[in-house]
């Protein structure tokens, strides 16, 4: 008899420590860290970077022949204003940058002419040129 209760006890324990431990391992629905929480990121800032005045000088510079191509030359006329103004306002410094503002003037008075005259190849060759020389006015201002 005694051999049975002890029998019985030592099966009652493990039966009870089994339980235990399987209850405690449970997957529980309010353990933190195991459900899925769906969050919506913020909204990116914007870049902290900006154009450079060459480099929006030469970003409208772009469009005036992409209008011009697609036959839009008021929209290519109001690009070359934007653009002129921009030129005005911009005073480049540096070794021969004068010279280069002569030549720059000159081709934008080329390109308004083009533009006025609707010939897509006379505005597509001034800007590659002006494109040329916003290049170098460029490289000439970050070598100093």
């Amino acid at each position: 008899m005694q051999q049975k209760l002890v029998t019985a006890l030592l099966f009652l324990g493990v039966a009870v420590l089994t339980a235990r431990f399987l209850l405690a391992h449970a997957p529980s629905p309010q353990a933190p860290g195991r459900e899925i929480v769906f969050t919506r990121e913020a909204v990116p800032a914007p870049s902290s970077t900006s154009l450079s005045p060459l480099d929006q000088l030469q970003a409208t510079l772009d469009a005036v022949p992409r209008a011009a191509l697609e036959g839009d030359w008021l929209q290519a006329d109001q690009l070359l204003q934007e653009l002129e103004g921009s030129w005005l306002g911009l005073q480049p410094r540096g070794a021969g940058v004068l010279q280069a503002e002569r030549q720059i003037d000159e081709l934008l008075r080329t390109l308004q002419k083009a533009v006025w005259g609707k010939d897509t190849s006379g505005v597509l060759q001034a800007a590659q040129e002006l494109t040329r020389l916003f290049a170098r006015l460029t490289a000439g201002l970050h070598s100093e």
